[in-house]
């Protein structure tokens, strides 16, 4: 059966509850769509009724272009989105036979956007895998997915399209798409409800005179939590001042209940919007315990008693006015005047209900109770007024009592008052241990970026007017509490750059001995940085004012240096060895460099791995190039390869140290580079006359690796340069000798050899080792001439050593063997004699020996 439900969930987020309701329904039970949908077509004639099929009703669309909406869906209110329905198509084959679509008659679903557009949000083809033209038995799809952002508006809409369609020789029985079980779901935010409400105030109250109550609205049965949201309250029983309804916001609020008779009513709290949901209204009298007791008395006489607020400790004047109701009016007139009266003096804790510190009078300290209080004269004017300096160096609603009991003439007479006022505390030390007041960034180092430490917060009294170091004289406040307080740094040092993020971002102040209080966080930034404390409005009014609403910031000094936690190394390239020659050949013992210098970043994070970026500003970037360089592990022999002594073939580097350069787009991360000065050289002896391999070199970045912080790489790195390219051949150059006339100058070739672990083949892969006449000598005979060349695959070919004929060079035979050296580097040289050492190549020239045809075996001269 198909249904339309729009279900509004409400999710439990922090204090939130969970509620749900059915906003829309429709089960299609009616023969037509009705108010709940809208339809066009732009084709023929289209239906889109609901119509019964095998009992049950589903939305079906039909014969054309055909688009149905639905009715606006306030979704306004959602922080998430789920939309679901089901598609179905009954049997067919190939449309014939049959209510399937035809080839074409697609189905297009789409929802409208806060911009105003229809996005699509799926296609059924009617000849899909999904919904086959040779499906006998029928066939539905589920669709079920989550809303965008952009749908989460209160016109929201769906519509189904199908596409194309018409008169068609395959229309013998109508091509019917099926549409059901429709659902909108979302989530959405409910503030918390009202668990009941609290009434404080104190039991003398005039007939002359409102009495003040202040009321506080509860989140929880305990009243842990105050439901800070606004709240309209209707107060009983009638008589308050301004109109029994008044608004609650914040928690608390305070309204005066008139009641111009003498006798006991009994205060409450009658409604409110929203309504409470806990138990009933609860009452506290001269900071007694809460309890359902509710009771107030009122007396023709008695004492009204104004103390104005004042910031802790800074202290105000009481006025204190001994009162009786008129004998004509309802107006207040002096109960007695021009005289001086021994009164009774006391405070009650309103908020919080308790503390360590007393309210003090003409600067001695009164009592906390009734039991407890102090006696003191007050001298009362003509108009009935007495006046008392008054302080309290705590923070918090307190409550002065006054109580007069008459002796003599007033014998039998008794007058008691009272008064609410609120000491605020003058504003907030804020302070940690890593203080740094100058040349920032070379400071000692304080914590680690991400590394708790404590931030200690007071709120503090008043020591003198235009104080702007409350950490230096100002006692704390110790009954101050606060939920919620903000936490925030702001970079001192490098000047204008990020700064950071402090972890928790809030934090909750409780009362103290002292007033202090220790938060553990943590900067997630490098730098010097103040931390900022945000207290939320205490009893109304911002710390350090007495009505402001505007929130006041409290800052640390400067505060670290914070350091980065590690370095996490990542590759650019891992580098590129080059061969000597651009075939790839490289001898045992020749000495190369990079063809592309390893280059690797080396990023500054924090303890949660997030980069620190203000690493990389000047001053603040303690690792060196040479801190790098100095730490790096270079091989020594190759990863691999074995030596005829079976072990690993040595291999020298000359080092030297690269380039550490801050990255042009990503602060905190710096690039090191190689040098392109570095020679590596792969060590021949004896034991490296091997067959050709492709190098093995290992390097590492270890942990060692740190800056002047002693901030270190986070793990140990290895990498190995490219060397695919390379055959590393343990070579000679070979003299081939030579045989000629005494009459004419004489080639000695040239090869390069190499060993292929079995024997020396010539090196195809040498084109790049050359000779020159500088580098021979001849022992006799003859002289070298001017030649010069490279070797081509390994041989100098047609071409050589030029040696003169032995009739052109003076003072020598003619005839005879010529032993022809030529130096070459040391990876060219080789054990001819197998003496176990090596040396540079010798040839024989031999001149007046004819060797006639290679190819003639034997030949004899005859006479």
């Amino acid at each position: 059966m198909f249904r339309l439900l729009l279900l509004i969930s409400f999710l439990l987020l922090e204090q939130d509850v969970v509620a749900a309701t059915v906003a829309f329904s429709d089960d299609f039970e009616r023969t037509s769509l009705g108010s709940d949908w809208s339809t066009t077509s732009s084709s023929r004639s289209g239906t889109t009724t609901a119509r019964s099929s095998s009992g049950s009703r589903s939305m079906y669309i039909s014969n054309g272009v055909v688009t149905v909406t639905s009715k606006v869906i306030d979704l306004s209110t959602a922080t998430s989105g789920n939309l679901s329905y089901w598609v179905g198509v009954d049997g067919s084959l190939i449309g014939l036979f049959g209510s399937a679509p035809n080839p074409g008659e697609d189905l297009k679903v789409e929802i409208l956007l806060s911009t105003g557009n229809w996005q699509q949000v799926s296609l059924f083809v009617s000849n899909s895998t999904i919904f086959s033209l040779f499906d006998l038995f029928g066939s539905y799809f589920n669709y079920n997915a989550a809303l965008p952002s952009n749908a989460l508006h209160s016109g929201f809409r769906i519509r189904y399209t199908m596409l194309g369609g018409g008169v068609s020789l395959f229309d013998l029985l109508g091509d019917y798409w099926y549409i059901d079980n429709i659902t909108v779901s979302m989530t959405a935010y409910v503030p918390p409800a009202v668990d009941h409400f609290r009434l404080s105030y104190g039991s003398s109250a005039l007939t002359c005179s409102p009495t003040e109550v202040t009321i506080q609205a509860c989140e929880d049965a305990s009243c842990s939590t105050l439901y800070t949201g606004s709240v309209d309250v209707t107060l009983s029983p009638t008589g308050w001042v301004g109109g029994d309804t008044i608004t609650v916001t914040g928690g608390s609020a305070t309204a005066s209940l008139a009641h111009t008779s003498v006798g006991t009513v009994t205060l409450g709290v009658s409604s409110s919007v929203p309504a409470a949901t806990g138990s009933g209204t609860q009452c506290s009298i001269d900071g007694g315990a809460y309890s359902s007791f509710c009771d107030l008395t009122f007396a023709d006489s008695g004492f009204l008693v104004d103390v104005p607020d004042f910031l802790s400790a800074r202290g105000e004047t009481a006025t204190i006015s001994a009162v009786k109701k008129s004998d004509n009016s309802l107006q207040c007139t002096p109960a007695f005047a021009s005289t001086t009266k021994t009164v009774s003096l006391w405070s009650d804790y309103v908020l919080p209900s308790s503390g360590s510190m007393a309210v003090s009078v003409a600067s001695s300290a009164i009592g906390t109770t009734s039991g407890t209080a102090t006696t003191q004269s007050l001298t009362f004017d003509a108009s009935g007024q007495a006046t008392a300096a008054i302080n309290y160096s705590d923070a918090g609603n307190m409550r002065l009592q006054v109580k007069y009991t008459g002796s003599g003439a007033d014998a039998g007479l008794v007058m008691t008052g009272n008064g609410e006022f609120i000491a605020r505390p003058a504003g907030m030390c804020v302070q940690a241990s890593g203080v740094c007041s100058s040349d920032y960034s070379n400071c000692s180092a304080f914590k680690k970026a991400g590394e708790n430490f404590d931030l200690t917060t007071t709120a503090v009294a008043w020591e003198s007017d235009g104080d702007s170091n409350f950490c230096s004289g100002n006692a704390g406040t110790p009954n101050y509490s606060a939920t919620a307080i903000s936490l925030a740094s702001s970079v001192v040092s490098p000047a204008g750059q990020r700064d950071g993020t402090v972890t928790p971002t809030s934090y909750d102040h409780t009362a103290a001995s002292g007033g202090a209080n220790t938060v553990s966080i943590n900067e997630s930034e490098v730098g010097v940085f103040n931390f900022n404390v945000t207290p939320p409005l205490y009893q109304g009014a911002a710390l350090g004012s007495l009505s402001s609403t505007s929130l006041v910031t409290y800052s640390s000094g400067p505060t670290g240096r914070f350091i980065p936690d590690h370095f996490e190394i990542a590759e650019v390239t891992p580098g590129r060895l080059a061969a000597t020659c651009s075939t790839g050949n490289l001898y045992s013992g020749e000495t190369t460099t990079w063809a592309e210098a390893p280059e690797y970043t080396l990023t500054a994070h924090n303890v949660g791995h997030g980069i620190t970026t203000n690493y990389t500003e000047t001053g603040y970037t303690k690792l060196t190039a040479a801190n790098v360089f100095s730490g790096i592990i270079e091989p020594t022999t190759d990863g691999s390869q074995d030596g005829t002594d079976n072990n690993k073939l040595a291999v020298s580097l000359t080092s030297n140290q690269g380039s550490l350069n801050i990255a042009a787009t990503d602060s905190g991360v710096m690039n090191y580079v190689f040098s392109a000065l570095d020679d590596v050289t792969y060590q021949r002896s004896a034991v490296a006359e091997v067959a050709p391999f492709i190098p093995d070199l290992d390097f590492s970045f270890p942990t060692t690796i740190a800056d002047s912080d002693g901030v270190a790489v986070s793990s140990l790195v290895n990498f190995s340069p490219d060397t695919s390219a390379i055959s590393l051949r343990f070579g000679r150059m070979w003299l081939e000798d030579g045989y000629g006339p005494e009459t004419e100058n004489l080639i000695m070739p040239l090869r390069a050899e190499y060993f292929d672990g079995t024997g020396y083949l010539i090196n195809i892969l040498d084109d790049c080792s050359g000779w020159d006449d500088a580098n021979a000598s001849a022992d006799t005979l003859t002289a070298l001439m001017t030649s010069t060349g490279t070797l081509v695959g390994g041989s100098s070919n047609a071409d050589g050593l030029l040696l003169q004929a032995p009739t052109a060079v003076a003072g020598t035979p003619d005839t005879g063997k010529a032993i022809i050296t030529l130096t070459v580097p040391s990876w060219l040289q080789g054990d001819y004699d197998n003496n176990g050492a090596y040396e540079d190549p010798k040839g024989v020239a031999s001149f007046g020996i004819w060797r006639g045809h290679r190819r003639m075996i034997y030949r004899r001269e005859l006479h």
